[in-house]
């Protein structure tokens, strides 16, 4: 596994010392969104990590299924190992009584063979009737004896078979330990990788919600800045209008405001999300038109394909699949694509009328209703 919790811990540790300098926040707009800008590099960059903490773990996954392959094989090759092993000591369990009695018994031939051979020939020799008679009375004591040694020779033999056996059951024993290392080596290194892969995920998405979170509030501040300032500038107006003195009056900002929503300072939407209007006027009511533009401005940036690795969420409004599953169906677009620009405003339509019959404030759904305060 290549070291990349080692790379992802260098990069967050990069990511959080840059986002501590947006606790001081900027005093001016331009200050302000010089923060934002940095926050969301931030949080962009973080995202990014995410999946490759993800795609990393794709990786194990794959590597899992060689693993596991390789963990049968293996099990196979123990179990032929085990059943030999099992023979051999069967072999061995019935050969030990008859090895006991193996040493007495040539022990025993090898004295009878020799006592033959003494009384034998003596005998032989006193007993027979003429030079001839004891020739053949001697070569039948030989054949005696040799039978006997041919009975030891063949128990030797046999010995010797049952010790090479023994001795094959012992490197058996040997190869069986050996392949279960192996095998005990192969679970711990898959465990290993799993527990390696879900720890860099996890921190991953932790760092990646901490720098979206940074984010959100250097939009906040964005915000605030510009209002502040719209605020400094209608005292200046105001005080030029009032003043006797002045023969010139400074007409205030007239950029239309979100309404409905609590909040009074002035905002004009950038282009892409700007780009939405026509379609966000054909099923939102006409004072809700800039309030929506506000939101996904604030969602997804007038982005239809916006996508959130961390929470699902999608599209020009960012609906989290399950809320998505059960608001398209309700809003007349069953098995749509949240990514679908109509389909997905429509159903933010549809779900903010909802809130707002049943006496809940109309953007209540979504957590940027905190830029139109």
């Amino acid at each position: 596994m290549r070291p990349f919790s080692l790379v992802l811990a260098i990069v967050m540790a990069i990511s959080i010392a840059g986002l501590n300098g947006f606790t001081a926040r900027a005093q001016s707009v331009g200050e302000a969104e010089q923060d934002a800008t940095q926050a969301e590099e931030q949080a962009e960059a973080a995202s990014r990590l995410v999946e490759a903490a993800i795609a990393n773990r794709s990786e194990v996954e794959r590597e899992l299924t060689s693993t596991i392959a390789r963990l049968n094989t293996i099990a196979a090759e123990l179990s032929s190992l085990s059943v030999g092993l099992d023979r051999i000591s069967e072999q061995i369990g019935f050969a030990d009584l008859e090895l006991a009695s193996i040493q007495t018994d040539i022990e025993t031939r090898a004295v009878d063979a020799y006592m033959s051979a003494l009384s034998g020939a003596s005998m032989a020799v006193v007993n027979s009737k003429n030079v001839e008679q004891a020739m053949v009375t001697g070569r039948a004591v030989e054949d005696i004896i040799g039978s006997e040694h041919a009975a030891i020779d063949e128990l030797i033999a046999k010995k010797r078979d049952l010790t090479n056996l023994q001795a094959e059951f012992a490197a058996q024993q040997d190869a069986v330990a050996a392949k279960q290392a192996e095998y005990d080596a192969e679970v711990e290194h898959l465990a290993s990788l799993y527990d390696q892969a879900d720890a860099d995920v996890a921190s991953a998405i932790r760092s990646a919600t901490a720098a979206d979170a940074e984010y959100r509030a250097a939009l906040d501040d964005v915000a605030a800045a510009k209002a502040r300032a719209e605020t400094e500038s209608r005292t200046e107006d105001s005080t030029t209008t009032t003043n006797p003195t002045t023969t010139t009056t400074t007409p205030a900002t007239t950029t239309t405001a979100p309404s409905g929503g609590g909040g009074d300072y002035p905002w004009t939407p950038p282009p892409e999300v700007e780009q939405w209007r026509s379609l966000v006027s054909q099923y939102f009511p006409s004072h809700r038109v800039d309030e929506a533009l506000h939101i996904i401005s604030c969602e997804s940036n007038g982005d239809p394909d916006a996508y959130n690795v961390y929470s699902g969420a999608s599209g020009l409004f960012q609906f989290i699949p399950s809320t998505w599953a059960t608001t398209a169906p309700a809003a007349g677009y069953p098995g749509a694509s949240p990514f679908e620009p109509v389909a997905n405003t429509a159903s933010a339509a549809w779900l903010a009328a909802q809130y707002e019959a049943q006496g809940l404030y109309y953007w209540e759904a979504w957590s940027c209703k905190r830029v139109l305060y």
